[in-house]
């Protein structure tokens, strides 16, 4: 890891979308300061959204860090920590919007908690609606076992928290942290990267924050939209991976026989229930679709080519 010499280093992780990149820089240029950097990391966009970048002027201090493939989400954070010279890093998606005075704010709560690790905000959809940010319940076998777990509520937070997990669209790390425990494990290609990091940090002297009066706005979905059925396929092999690395193996045990099963009943219910409803029900019809190549990936044994596209071959 390069010298700290910066006090953010803001990392934007990016593959297509022109105007969703310039909206994020354009709002991350209008709050930094003079010591601050901004990074993007480019996972091979096919949209020329890059080159626009490069000639205008605007963003003529903005670093890009180009790769040749899709590297997945953590791998391009890490990279952006690894070359990054800020005592704090703010990762983010190409598809949020940072409020004036918000890294100031991130820097206020780092020094007020100095145990303060991992530092995430509220998010809203560009409607105004809140999004789901964080989670209070550290993951356990009731909790990923689909069904039973998913009843389980958050818990209400109005002032900066320590909690279990946070979205990992937008978050603020402290360097000290990243020294000593590491950075996102490399494992998870897209998904459950984030989750895995909060646990580990809850499990060091490091702490998860929540603060809810840091309001970033966030599309979600952008990047995996068009290619929905891959991403499911993605969502499932990080999921899988996520359980071997936390759990016992008799609880992933567990876990298979609960849940790959239940995989099969949802998919004949959403046959049902979309032959039923003509295929006019967009969200059905989703449900449907993830099941089904979730469970063609199953069977045909995981074959390593299924998932998102033009991914890096490790």
């Amino acid at each position: 890891m390069i010298e700290q010499s910066k006090r953010f280093t803001i990392a934007i992780i990016h593959r297509n979308g022109f105007e969703t990149l310039k909206s994020v820089l354009d709002t991350v240029l209008a709050d930094i300061t003079e010591n601050d950097e901004v990074i993007i990391i480019d996972n091979n966009s096919t949209d020329n959204s890059i080159d626009k970048i490069e000639l205008d002027s605007i963003y003529r201090h903005v670093k890009i860090i180009k790769h040749t493939c899709n590297a997945g989400y953590g791998f391009s954070c890490n990279q952006s920590m690894i070359q990054g010279k800020g005592k704090y890093f703010l990762l983010c998606n190409n598809d949020i919007e940072l409020p004036l005075g918000s890294l100031k704010t991130f820097e206020n709560l780092f020094n007020s908690d100095k145990n303060a690790g991992l530092i995430g905000p509220q998010m809203f959809s560009p409607k105004g609606d809140k999004m789901r940010s964080y989670g209070t319940q550290s993951p356990n076998l009731l909790s990923q076992l689909d069904l039973i777990g998913r009843p389980i509520k958050n818990r209400a937070i109005n002032s900066f928290s320590n909690v279990s997990i946070l979205r990992g669209a937008c978050l603020a790390v402290r360097r000290e942290m990243i020294n000593d425990i590491g950075m996102y494990d490399e494992d998870f290609y897209f998904y459950h990267e984030e989750t895995e990091w909060c646990y580990r940090i809850n499990n060091s002297k490091w702490k998860v924050m929540f603060a809810p009066k840091i309001k970033i706005s966030h599309v979600g979905g952008g990047s995996t939209s068009s290619v929905f059925a891959s991403s499911r396929i993605e969502f499932f092999r990080s999921r899988l991976i996520f359980w071997e690395k936390i759990f016992p193996k008799y609880q992933v045990a567990i876990l298979y026989i609960w849940n790959i099963p239940k995989l099969i009943v949802d998919f004949f219910f959403y046959l049902t229930v979309t032959i039923i409803t003509l295929n006019l029900n967009i969200r059905l019809r989703k449900k449907l679709i993830d099941r089904a190549v979730v469970i063609s990936w199953l069977i045909l044994g995981k074959p390593d080519s299924w998932g998102l596209p033009n991914k890096c071959k490790q």
